[in-house]
């Protein structure tokens, strides 16, 4: 389904700057008709010229859903695409475009229209059929539910109610083909996405709403397929040459929320500064990078005492691993980022209403970067069976590399650094895993005041805090500073562990 959607926007939307090259409307429609039935679907229409311009009716693209009997429809009463007289084709699309969806789920009948539309939408078409450019602009697309049957009853709009609005909206794309692969480029610029989703079950006292907004939302990225692909076979698919890379990002946004059952009213509301989404796949490995800025959400809930509300400065993951077999280690590496994390003070109230631990903002932030060996294609299904089938594993871990770990709360911290190999040869040392060799260091403050803290707000027994204190003095030794403490650990070429030079293993 997502490929449905955002195909048909791009075949809608295509866009790009002028190649300066003649093209007819003959070859620009014989470009999306061939961009489409790339992405699987079958595209039908009743072609007629008129003079140089050529006019279709009755268009329609659709696809089956896979292992479902589904289809997805995308249809358009008219589209016009005029030669301009100056080598390039302008395109003229109806305001309302409807997309079905028929079929049957799991015995369930699915009967769903949505609507796409326009205004003011300008594309224009240059280039040549090998090699074309879309220049695309509109002053606003929206999309709105149209209708949506169940179990033979129409669900109402005021039963259901859902619409997108974005604008406005621009940008450029480049469609090249050679050598069996289709190339294409996008820059898009989607201004302010809004939405608006309500639901209201007329048989219960379930309702519920959700709208909000995205400021300056832009994408761009480069997607890379084979001519004839294959969507069933990702191993043939990925082997033929189809990568992704895609990066998507805002300026800002906001959402409110509210939903009443029968115990009450649960309602919020949720901000940020921005954000950007980062994306890639090809045959050789996937990344995948998520970062936000000023982030904050506010709840309340009759089965929550108060209302809660927190703010976070950033957010961020970020993954990269590898997804072909290799003879020799490949990168990997997993990042995670809570940076600046506050909460309300009537929250800390609760559990410190004396506010004996210190409320600054609290930071987690963890970087591993490894080095991995994939024994067989991640995406090839016989050779992961296979591998099961055998009790195997898929890879072997070679190296890993903290680069970074932080864990900054409470008035206490927590930082280290370290690298270890490992010997996949050795799997007795360290009972059926590989043998490390490497050194951990690690350094933290505030450990014993914290512990005294919580020890007076009655959290913490005396005991309890008697053997935490006793942890930290096998593995550790005083720091320079009052209330620090620094330790090294190491795991030798013989397998033994040792912490400051005194052996534990």
């Amino acid at each position: 389904m997502k490929r449905f959607y955002g195909a048909s926007a791009l075949a809608l939307c295509a866009f790009g700057a002028p190649a300066y090259a003649d093209v007819t409307p003959q070859q620009v429609w014989d470009d999306l008709e061939a961009y489409m039935q790339g992405f699987g679907y079958s595209v039908t229409a009743t072609e007629a010229m008129d003079g140089s311009n050529l006019n279709l009716t009755d268009v329609v693209m659709s696809m089956q859903v896979a292992e479902e009997d589904i289809i997805a429809a995308f249809s358009m009463d008219s589209m016009t695409l005029t030669d301009q007289g100056d080598g390039t084709v302008a395109i003229d699309f109806p305001s309302v475009m409807p997309v079905t969806i028929k079929g049957t789920d799991g015995g369930d009948d699915v009967d769903v229209t949505i609507n796409l539309g326009q205004e003011a939408m300008k594309l224009v078409v240059s280039g040549d059929p090998d090699n074309l450019t879309y220049d695309y602009s509109a002053d606003k697309m929206t999309i709105a539910l149209g209708k949506m049957m169940a179990d033979g009853e129409e669900i109402t709009r005021d039963m259901l109610r859902v619409d997108v609005e974005a604008g406005p909206i621009s940008g450029q794309s480049t469609v090249l083909r050679a050598a069996g692969l289709q190339s294409i480029s996008q820059t898009m610029d989607y201004g302010d996405i809004t939405y608006d989703i309500a639901f209201n079950d007329p048989d219960s006292e379930d309702s519920g709403l959700l709208n909000g907004l995205l400021n300056g939302v832009t994408a761009s990225g480069e997607t890379v397929m084979p001519m004839d692909i294959d969507y069933s076979d990702p191993a043939a698919m990925f082997a033929a040459g189809f990568g992704v890379d895609v990066t998507m990002g805002h300026t800002g946004g906001r959402m409110d929320f509210s939903v009443t059952e029968r115990s009450g009213a649960t309602s919020g509301k949720t901000s940020s500064g921005g954000g950007s989404l980062t994306f890639a796949m090809s045959s050789d490995n996937m990344a995948y990078k998520l970062s936000g800025s000023d982030v904050s959400v506010d709840v309340t809930s009759p089965e929550i005492p108060m209302p809660i509300s927190a703010q976070l400065a950033e957010t961020g993951f970020s993954l990269n691993v590898p997804l072909k077999a290799a003879d020799a280690p490949q990168d990997a590496n997993i990042e995670v980022v809570l940076g600046g994390f506050e909460m309300a003070e009537m929250l800390w109230n609760i559990f410190d209403p004396a506010a004996n631990l210190p409320r600054d903002p609290a930071t987690i932030r963890v970087a591993l970067d490894a080095e991995v060996t994939p024994f067989a294609d991640l995406f090839d299904p016989e050779a992961m069976e296979k591998i099961e089938m055998e009790d195997g594993v898929p890879g072997e871990l070679n190296s890993v590399s903290l680069r970074e770990l932080v864990i900054d709360a409470v008035g206490a911290k927590i930082m280290g650094s370290g690298a270890f190999t490992f010997d996949n040869t050795d799997m007795e040392s360290f009972d059926g895993l590989p043998r490390p060799e490497g050194k951990l260091d690690v350094s933290i403050s505030g450990a014993n005041g914290l512990l005294d803290q919580l020890i007076a707000m009655g959290l913490l027994a005396d005991e309890d805090a008697m053997g935490a204190r006793m942890m930290m003095g096998m593995f550790s030794v005083p720091g320079s500073e009052p209330d620090t403490a620094t330790s090294e650990i190491v795991i030798n070429a013989e397998g033994h562990i040792l912490a400051n030079g005194q052996r534990l293993k």
